[in-house]
């Protein structure tokens, strides 16, 4: 949409001339006398408007009628209808929020109150065995592991036992989020578990959880399991913790995109 309009239009002089307009064409004159303006000031709102595209001076004799260019206005009204669409993200946000509310509501009663948590999620991915392993243990094919709205600024898992674990994430405002740990077993193509704690804005812990993800050739490809369960959680953990599921729902997501 041309900024032009949308400045043309937030006159309200000119404003008020296209609704004149919208329901018939007006001579200048009628024009003057219904907004009540000197014609010098009509003249420029009009040229205003008429370099917009929203409206055209048609010169008829000694007459100079206007008229709207509602093609411009439809163009308009479809770009607000752009805008208008309900975003799935939105909703998202909203859930997010009601949760670390809920979140933070729970450890205030009690600050151990994550302890023993667990969840599970579950893919069918279309890549054999050995090509999703690869796609969590090697540095350059972890692009996926983020939620929306973040990007993987580094992140590793060594399969071996002690290997080191750590994922960064950036925002786009230039934030970053890290989590570190280390891995506690692995059995390529097939099993691999580790512990991994986010770090707050002091870089201690907010929370530590143990991951235990299993891989089992299926028809479509691979069948993936993962499961994790809270070990240890702080007050401040809150806000990470009830984005953990919707997080892991994303980047799962992201994962099976990266192997179709």
């Amino acid at each position: 949409m041309d900024a032009d309009t949308l400045t043309a239009l937030a006159e309200p002089s000119r404003l008020r001339i296209v609704e004149l307009l919208a329901a018939r064409p007006h001579t200048v004159g009628e024009v003057v006398a219904a907004l009540g303006l000197r014609q010098p000031q009509v003249s420029k709102h009009l040229a205003t408007l008429s370099r917009a595209g929203l409206v055209t001076v048609h010169p008829l004799g000694q007459r100079r009628v206007c008229a709207l260019e509602r093609a411009r206005l439809r163009e308009l009204r479809d770009w607000l209808d752009g805008l208008s669409q309900d975003d799935p993200q939105q909703a998202v946000l909203e859930q997010y929020r009601r949760a670390v509310d809920a979140e933070s509501a729970a450890a205030a009663a009690d600050p151990a109150w994550a302890e023993g948590r667990a969840l599970r999620f579950t893919r069918s991915l279309p890549a054999p065995p050995e090509t999703v392993w690869s796609h969590w243990t090697t540095p350059a094919l972890l692009g996926w592991w983020a939620p929306d709205g973040f990007t993987v600024a580094d992140a590793a898992i060594e399969p071996r036992a002690g290997g080191d674990a750590r994922l960064v994430l950036a925002e786009g405002d230039g934030a970053r989020y890290a989590a570190t740990g280390r891995v506690t077993a692995a059995d390529a193509p097939r099993s691999l578990e580790f512990e991994m704690a986010p770090l707050g804005a002091s870089g201690d812990p907010l929370f530590t959880a143990a991951y235990a993800v299993r891989l089992e050739p299926d028809p479509g490809g691979t069948r993936l399991d993962l499961e994790l369960r809270v070990l240890s959680s702080t007050p401040e953990a809150a806000p990470a913790l009830a984005g953990m599921r919707p997080g892991w729902e994303q980047s799962l997501d992201r994962l099976a995109r990266a192997l179709t």
